[in-house]
């Protein structure tokens, strides 16, 4: 393909969106709802006017987004769907909990990572982790690629004077 046609900064928000896709499945517990919530929280996100930032910081927006369309269509919905067979686990877990269990056990994320993304105290992170890791037993979470670089110098919004 000629490099006219390529748009790196294209490839990376997509491959961002990826991400939030596997982070809302472990939240929703549900394929067909998280794809329908990631739907919403990008096109939220793309029209909102932003400043964007480097593709590392994008996950932490995106994540920002979609807990906010989340939370909002929790509000209305009536029903839930019935989870998927390897989420099935994760229904019995609190929403932070499976915020929670999701960028740790699934991402493989840090605590302090997670703190920072999720605008919780370390404390609260590693209650929630603990709660998570004990309803949880044996079962196990479906692992998603995070690559390590792209959240390693991750900083809170407040840290950046961004709220």
């Amino acid at each position: 393909m000629p490099d006219e046609f390529v748009d790196l900064e294209y490839d990376l928000r997509r491959v961002e969106a990826s991400r939030l896709r596997a982070f809302a499945k472990c939240v929703t517990a549900n394929r067909i709802e998280a794809d329908e919530l990631v739907e919403d929280a990008l096109m939220l996100f793309l029209a909102e006017d932003r400043i964007l930032r480097e593709c590392d910081a994008c996950f932490a927006e995106l994540v920002e987004v979609f807990r906010r369309v989340h939370a909002r269509v929790a509000l209305i919905q009536v029903s839930r769907t019935s989870p998927d067979k390897e989420y099935a686990a994760l229904i019995h877990l609190s929403l932070p909990e499976r915020e929670v269990a999701a960028l740790v056990m699934g991402a493989g994320m840090s605590l302090p990572q997670a703190a920072g993304l999720l605008g919780l105290p370390l404390i609260d992170i590693e209650v929630l982790l603990q709660c998570a890791r004990s309803k949880l037993g044996t079962a196990s979470l479906p692992e998603w690629p995070l690559m390590q670089g792209a959240m390693g110098g991750y900083q809170s919004f407040e840290d950046d004077g961004i709220e």
